[in-house]
C-alpha cells in the first residue's frame, strides 16, 4: 500500500461499484476496497463518504444481500412501491424489492415531486424500525412513474372538479380552461395530464375523451389503465409466438419425440371453467391392487420459451395472466396460451407429468417427474364433472352428448375416490377443506352486467385442486432434495401481528401453513404463471444432459421473488377494481333502495363490508349510522368494537344505496341500522 503523504485519487463510482459487484455477495469492508484500490488507511472515512452518497443516490441498491458490512453504518435506503394515498396526502406502500416487508409510510415527498401516484416507485430513506408494523420514510426521488396520464371523471358535487377513476388517489383537480382542454360531461372519461399550482392546488388538462362509465368494457379497460400491467405484446414476441405454432404443428401423429415417454394411449382430461380457453393441466387415474395409479400432466412450456428470449422477457414483466369478468390478459400470446400450449382435445401436446402411486391412505408411495408427449382425450367443465358426480347410478348412463361420454366409465369415479384419499391424508396433516364462495357476472346483449351470481366451490373443483396440490408437492420435494434454484411457495403461521397472512414467493424453502406442509412449490400452471415456468425449468434442466439443455437460464432470486408477488397481488386487484366497477353500474338502478351488507372488519373511520347482493366490498362510515348508536363519535379509535362489542365480522346490516360512482367503482351507503 503506497506511504505517499498526499491524497490519493479515490475510485470513480462507477469503479467501486464494479469491484463491489465482483465480490459477488461476500462481505467487504472499508479495508476491502482500500486494499483493492491500493489507498491508504487514511482514505477510510472518504469512502465511507463515498459510499455513503453512493446509498442515498440508489447506486447500491442492486448488489447482492451482504455484500456490504453492517459495520459501514450505510442509511437504510431502498426503492418503495407507492400503493395508495392517505387521507393525510401521505403516500402509503411496500418496499418494491422486500416480499416481506411492512407497510411504509412517506412521510415526506421526494424534492421537486409535488405528487405521487399509486404505482410510482420512489427512492426513500427508511427511518430505524420501531415496534410498530409500519415504518416512515423520507422520499430522496421519484425512480418510476408508468405514466402521467390520469383517468378522470367530473365530480357531480362539488361541481368544476375532476375526480381520478383510481379510487386510491384523492386529488381533485380543477380543470384547465384553455384551447387545448376538452371539456367532460357527467359520467364521461377522459385522460388529464396533471399539476400542481403555486397556491397548492392541483390543476388537469383533459386532452382526450375515452368514453363513458357505462360503456360496454369499460370497467376492465378502466381498471389495466390505472394498475398498467402490459397488455400487448411486442412483434418480436407475437414472432415467436407463431413459430413455435408452426413447430407444435408437426408433431401431430408423429412418434413421441427422443426422451419422451408417449402418453397418447391414455385417456387424460382437462378439467376447467365453462370459459376457460388455456388448458395447462391434464388428469388420469386408475385403482391398483394396492391403491391407486395417478398421472398429472402439465403443458410443457419451457420447451417452447426459452430463457432470454421476447417471449420469456415479457412473460416475467407480466407474471401472470389476469382473469377479468369479461376478458382475458395472458401472459403468452394467444397462439400459445390458447393454441400451441394448450391441452386441447384431440390434439398431441408435449407435457411434463407426476406418474404418481398412492396408498389407499392417501400417502405417496413413489413418484417421478418424466417429459412426455399427450392427448387429451375430453374437455370437461366443473358443471359437467359435478353432474356424473350427482347422478344416481354409478358408474352414469350418460347421454351421447355428454362430454364424458366417450370416456372410460371408472375414470371419474376413481378420480374420486383418488380425491377421497388425498383429502384423507390432508386432514390427518391438519388442513382444513375450506368453502370458497366466488361470484361471477352475467352480460346481457349491450355488453351491461344484468347478474352478479354466487359461485359455490363443489365436489369437481377440490377433486382438480387435490391433484394438483399433490403435484404442486412432489415438485417442491424435488426441487428441495436436488437443491435447484426455484421459487417456492411459503405460508407464515398467523400471529398477532398479522392475523391472516398472505402465502408468497420465496427464493427459500419454507413451511406452509395452510396447507401444512414443509415445502410447497407452483408448478401446474406454467401458461399462466411465470414461477411455475421456473419450476419446470430447473426440474427438467436437472434430468437432461448439458449438451441438451439450455432451458434454465439465471436462478430466480429476491427481486424477481418480489417482483412476482407484486404482480399477483396487482391481478388480484384489477380483478377486484373490475368487480367493483361492473357493481356499481349494476346497483345504480337501486339508488334510495335497502339493501344487506355483511361487516368484515372496523377501522377508525368505519366499517369495512361486503354487500350481499353482488359480493363486492364497500366501506360504511360511522357517520352512516344514527347519532344515538354513538358510532359517529369523533372518539372513536381503531376498534370500534372496544366500544361497540356487537360490531364485529359477519354481523348483517340494513344500509340505504345513496350513490354510485361506476367510473371509481365506489358506493355510497347511509342509514345503516342491524338486521340481527
Amino acid at each position: 500500500m503506497s506511504a505517499s503523504p498526499y491524497a490519493s485519487a479515490l475510485p470513480s463510482v462507477q469503479e467501486l461499484r464494479a469491484f463491489l459487484e465482483s465480490r459477488a455477495g461476500a462481505a467487504t469492508g472499508l479495508t476491502d476496497i482500500l486494499r483493492n484500490f491500493q489507498l491508504p488507511m487514511r482514505q477510510k472515512a472518504a469512502i465511507r463518504t463515498l459510499l455513503h452518497d453512493m446509498a442515498v443516490a440508489g447506486d447500491l441498491l442492486d448488489l447482492a444481500p451482504g455484500t456490504l458490512k453492517a459495520s459501514i453504518g450505510l442509511p437504510d435506503v431502498a426503492r418503495m412501491r407507492v400503493s395508495y394515498i392517505r387521507d393525510d396526502g401521505n403516500a402509503a406502500g411496500f418496499l418494491a424489492d422486500d416480499a416481506l416487508s411492512r407497510p411504509v409510510i412517506l412521510l415526506i415527498k421526494p424534492p421537486d415531486t409535488p405528487y405521487l401516484f399509486p404505482g410510482d416507485i420512489v427512492l426513500v430513506r427508511l427511518r430505524p424500525a420501531t415496534g410498530t408494523q409500519k415504518r416512515e420514510a423520507r422520499g430522496l426521488r421519484l425512480l418510476t412513474r408508468l405514466d402521467n396520464n390520469l383517468p378522470v371523471t367530473p365530480a357531480s358535487a362539488p361541481e368544476h372538479l375532476l375526480l381520478p377513476c383510481d379510487a386510491r388517489l384523492n386529488l381533485p383537480l380543477t380543470p384547465e380552461e384553455n384551447a387545448s382542454s376538452l371539456p367532460l360531461t357527467l359520467g364521461q372519461i377522459g385522460l388529464a395530464t396533471p399539476h400542481a399550482l403555486p397556491d397548492g392546488i392541483y390543476a388537469g388538462r383533459v386532452h382526450s375523451v375515452l368514453g363513458c362509465a357505462d360503456d360496454a368494457g369499460m370497467p376492465s379497460r378502466l381498471s389495466l389503465l390505472i394498475h398498467h400491467p402490459p397488455t400487448a405484446f411486442s412483434e418480436q414476441a407475437e414472432a415467436e409466438a407463431r413459430q413455435i405454432a408452426q413447430h407444435n404443428a408437426a408433431l401431430q401423429d408423429t412418434p413421441a419425440p427422443s426422451g419422451r415417454t408417449d402418453l397418447r394411449h391414455l385417456p387424460l382430461i382437462t378439467i376447467d371453467d365453462a370459459s376457460a380457453h388455456d388448458f395447462d393441466d391434464a388428469l388420469w387415474a386408475e385403482q391398483t391392487a394396492d391403491g391407486f395409479h395417478l398421472i398429472v400432466a402439465i403443458a410443457d412450456v419451457a420447451h417452447w420459451v426459452k430463457p432470454g428470449s421476447a417471449l420469456d422477457e415479457e412473460a416475467r414483466e407480466r407474471g401472470n395472466s389476469i382473469y377479468l369478468p369479461d376478458k382475458v390478459v395472458p401472459m403468452l400470446p394467444l397462439a400459445l396460451s390458447a393454441q400451441a400450449c394448450s391441452l386441447l382435445p384431440g390434439q398431441d401436446r408435449l407435457c411434463v407429468f407426476v406418474d404418481m402411486h398412492i396408498s389407499p391412505q392417501g400417502h405417496v408411495v413413489s413418484a417421478q417427474i418424466s417429459r412426455g408427449i399427450m392427448q387429451s382425450a375430453a374437455r370437461l367443465t366443473y358443471e359437467a364433472v359435478q353432474h356424473v358426480f350427482d347422478a344416481p347410478a354409478h358408474p352414469p348412463t350418460l347421454p351421447p352428448e355428454h362430454p364424458a361420454a366417450q370416456l372410460p366409465p371408472a375414470l371419474l369415479p376413481t378420480l374420486r375416490k383418488v380425491r377421497a384419499m388425498i383429502r384423507q391424508a390432508a386432514t390427518q396433516r391438519g388442513v382444513m377443506e375450506r368453502e370458497e364462495t366466488g361470484w361471477s357476472v352475467q352480460f346481457d346483449t349491450t355488453g351491461q352486467p344484468c347478474a352478479f351470481v354466487p359461485r359455490n366451490t363443489q365436489e369437481a373443483h377440490y377433486m382438480v385442486a387435490a391433484c394438483m396440490i399433490l403435484a404442486n408437492q412432489i415438485a417442491a420435494e424435488k426441487l428441495q432434495a436436488q437443491a435447484l434454484p426455484a421459487l417456492f411457495r411459503t405460508h407464515a403461521q398467523p400471529s398477532p401481528d398479522s392475523p391472516r397472512p398472505m402465502a408468497r414467493y420465496s427464493t427459500l424453502a419454507a413451511r406452509h401453513y395452510g396447507l401444512r406442509l414443509e415445502h410447497y412449490t407452483h408448478f401446474t400452471s406454467p401458461i399462466r404463471r411465470y414461477a411455475d415456468l421456473l419450476a419446470h425449468r430447473a426440474l427438467t434442466s436437472a434430468n437432461v444432459s448439458s449438451a441438451q439443455s439450455n432451458t434454465y437460464g439465471c436462478a430466480p432470486d429476491v427481486a424477481l421473488a418480489s417482483h412476482l408477488n407484486f404482480t399477483e397481488r396487482r391481478a388480484a386487484t384489477i380483478m377486484q377494481d373490475s368487480l367493483n366497477r361492473l357493481a356499481a353500474l349494476f346497483l345504480a338502478p337501486f339508488v334510495g333502495q335497502r339493501m344487506s351488507v355483511h361487516v368484515m372488519t372496523a377501522t377508525r373511520h368505519g366499517l369495512r363490508v361486503r354487500l350481499t347482493k353482488t359480493g363486492t366490498p364497500s366501506f360504511l362510515a360511522w357517520s352512516a349510522f344514527p347519532d344515538r348508536t354513538g358510532m359517529n363519535d369523533d372518539s372513536q379509535h381503531t376498534h370500534a368494537s372496544a366500544h361497540h362489542p356487537h360490531v364485529q365480522s359477519g354481523a348483517v346490516l340494513s344500509v340505504t344505496l345513496a350513490g354510485t360512482c361506476p367510473a371509481r367503482g365506489t358506493l355510497m351507503l347511509t342509514d345503516a341500522v342491524y338486521e340481527h
